[in-house]
């Protein structure tokens, strides 16, 4: 239900587990014995998460920025951190390492080596990632994260 929140906020560099496949008790589990905070937007499975002594965030679960802007919000996250967006796989949550385009090559499209210097790539899973145009959707939806942020500040 959340995938999409999870995936943003491994965008945006924070660590983040997303157990789609599991049951409730595993992820509770998991949650406390790793020292995570879980988010949901199951109202029943939240009360389980407070009644363990566990760290959660009820999300509405209907508009990811919202989710984000208020998972931050109840966090104390007042921005983002811009050297840390792009810093994690979004498939797997492994922490990029930097690549010469020598080190990616046949792993990209051609016209991708010519256009671009820069790559990082996934050492667990193999995905290569690049500043193409989905950046500049990325630094859009940071925008207006922090916009809203500042906003909820000065309430």
């Amino acid at each position: 239900m959340l995938g999409t929140v999870a995936r943003k906020l491994r965008i945006l560099g924070f660590d983040t587990a997303y157990m789609a496949d599991t049951s409730d008790d595993e992820v509770l589990k998991l949650g406390i014995d790793q020292k995570r905070i879980i988010i949901t937007a199951d109202r029943e499975f939240f009360k389980r998460i407070v009644a363990a002594d566990g760290q959660g965030v009820l999300v509405s679960g209907t508009n990811e920025l919202e989710d984000i802007v208020h998972i931050f919000s109840k966090l104390g996250i007042k921005s983002v951190q811009d050297k840390a967006i792009g810093s994690r796989c979004t498939a797997c949550n492994t922490p990029l390492e930097k690549k010469s385009s020598t080190q990616i090559r046949g792993k990209v499209p051609v016209a991708v080596m010519e256009s671009q210097t820069e790559f990082n790539e996934c050492p667990k899973c193999g995905k290569v990632y690049w500043n193409g145009s989905h950046m500049l959707r990325i630094r859009v939806f940071v925008k207006k994260l922090e916009a809203q942020l500042a906003k909820n500040s000065e309430q």
